[in-house]
């Protein structure tokens, strides 16, 4: 009757319909897919976070564009999440470029995501792709003592600029001697830094602070 052959003939249809449909994915993901491995290549020290939010912003609405057909494939779903998940972890990605953060403190990140690079050599892909997004709680107690840690050091300049700068303004006294005008403002400052630096060995921070 040919029905085996028609059903045989319906499959093979249906088997490259379903392949083209693959392709059309396919092709339709090698920008996306591209573009993100584009901001994931880029090293980390010398990145602009503002450039790489509005990248995945872009990214995103772009990929969002795509006809329901290609959106309803697991490639889309699996890109198009990846790249939510790393706009939503942005802002800490954002925090981990501050200036607090010492060699020392990316030592101490570096070795808990398992990267055995120098840190001039670390990509934004390579901080997501060990999972820096997902111990944010890490990365945050580190960046907490470093921010700690540049608080005192700020402090310590701010009291060497001072005394460092400091002249004192001698005045002629009866013909005779010579007194330092403002006495009273020159010791009030001395109090107030001596009474910092005290203050400051009951930080925990303080011991990795150089001048200490």
């Amino acid at each position: 009757l040919g029905l085996e052959h028609a059903v045989e003939g319906n499959a093979i249809t249906a088997c490259l319909d379903e392949l083209s449909d693959l392709k059309e994915v396919w092709e339709a993901m090698i920008k996306p897919h591209s573009t993100l491995e584009d901001v994931k290549d880029t090293v980390f020290s010398s990145a602009v976070m503002r450039k790489v939010r509005r990248a995945l912003d872009d990214l995103l609405a772009e990929m969002r564009s795509l006809p329901n057909r290609i959106r309803q494939y697991d490639a889309y779903t699996h890109l198009h999440d990846a790249v939510k998940n790393y706009i939503s972890g942005h802002g800490m990605m954002s925090d981990l470029k501050t200036e607090a953060l010492k060699d020392r403190h990316w030592k101490m990140i570096l070795q808990r995501l398992g990267i055995h690079l120098a840190f001039s050599e670390v990509t934004i892909g390579l901080l997501w792709d060990r999972g820096a997004l997902n111990r944010k709680k890490e990365m945050q107690e580190i960046l907490t003592v470093a921010q700690g840690e540049m608080a005192l050091e700020v402090f310590l300049g701010q009291v060497r600029d001072r005394w460092m700068k400091q002249e004192l303004e001698l005045v002629l006294y009866q013909n005779r001697v010579r007194l330092i005008r403002g006495w009273d403002d020159l010791f009030a400052t001395l109090d107030d830094h001596m009474g910092g630096l005290v203050l400051m060995r009951s930080s925990p921070y303080y011991r990795s602070v150089r001048e200490f």
